[in-house]
């Protein structure tokens, strides 16, 4: 019986750090949408006229909206795979907290 209840702590303590990385990556994605809109105003002011038209200022425009585009899906891809492990540890601690034949009181 107490090898249940620690394999059950052990998800549990699994899908807590599970959880707290799926909201770094949560984090990480917000961080990236804001370097993309970045990247777009910067190039888009540089095209515009609104800031000098220098080679240099449209580079770093291009640059933060294709380096936000890859952090933001390589998050998101992770984001997924995390979500998809906390869902299974999920399944597998209601799976031994069934099996463990709990009497209502």
């Amino acid at each position: 019986m107490t090898d249940l209840h620690q394999q059950i702590a052990d998800l549990e303590a699994e899908i807590d750090v599970l959880s707290d990385a799926a909201e770094r990556c949560r984090k990480s994605m917000i961080v990236s949408k804001w370097i993309i809109a970045a990247g777009v105003l910067l190039f888009t002011a540089a095209l515009v006229g609104l800031l000098r038209s220098d080679p240099m200022v449209l580079i770093a425009g291009i640059a933060a909206t294709l380096a936000g585009i890859s952090f933001f899906g390589s998050s998101r891809s992770t984001f997924q795979e995390i979500s998809g492990k906390i869902r299974a540890y999920e399944v597998r601690r209601a799976e031994l907290i069934d099996g463990m034949d709990l009497r209502t009181v």
